[in-house]
């Protein structure tokens, strides 16, 4: 029997691509992951905009199986969480906005949605109470007063959005997210 694959199949051994090779009499067919992630993260992104929510999430769960740690994987776990936050399935929206701040700490989109399924969820002055007791135990966390501020944005509380954002700003004048505390006082 010949051997099914071709070089391709060794030249992705060695340089780490990630490929799946079909057997097959002629040339190997190469079909690569990543891609196909990409292809399911948009056609989740698709669905969710047209409102067929169950059938995103779906698509965006097959998505992150297939490219799970990158910085795509950011972007997926956020619509991810904006499907589930349109089911009603809060408990899932946080943990899709918290892996998508986790994965891209310095996107405060996702911050934003992460706070605005919090409200949603009924348990904003839950998550006030916890970030004030985070920065009264470590007036150095910079993502807590960032989110801190964004709670009291949500709430039109404009003086102590302001206080928030400009403590944020002393401890990371530099980060992405500067401009966004910058632009909400």
């Amino acid at each position: 029997m010949p051997f099914p694959f071709t070089a391709l199949r060794l030249w992705s051994l060695i340089f780490g691509t990630v490929a799946l090779l079909l057997p097959c009499s002629g040339p190997a067919l190469a079909y690569d992951l990543k891609d196909n992630a990409i292809l399911h993260a948009r056609k989740g992104q698709l669905l969710l905009e047209r409102g067929q929510t169950a059938d995103a999430v779906e698509e965006l769960k097959a998505a992150l199986l297939l490219n799970p740690y990158t910085s795509l994987s950011a972007s997926i776990y956020n619509n991810l969480g904006l499907a589930y936050r349109a089911l009603g399935n809060y408990p899932y929206a946080f943990v899709s906005f918290q892996r998508a701040c986790r994965i891209h700490p310095t996107f405060s989109l996702y911050y934003q949605n992460l706070i605005d399924t919090y409200t949603a969820a009924g348990q904003g002055k839950l998550v006030e109470r916890n970030l004030l007791s985070i920065v009264k135990r470590n007036p150095d966390n910079a993502e807590a007063w960032f989110m801190l501020g964004l709670i009291y944005k949500e709430q039109d509380n404009r003086t102590q959005v302001k206080r928030c954002f400009e403590r944020f700003l002393k401890l990371e004048p530099e980060s992405e997210m500067a401009r966004a505390a910058r632009s909400a006082f």
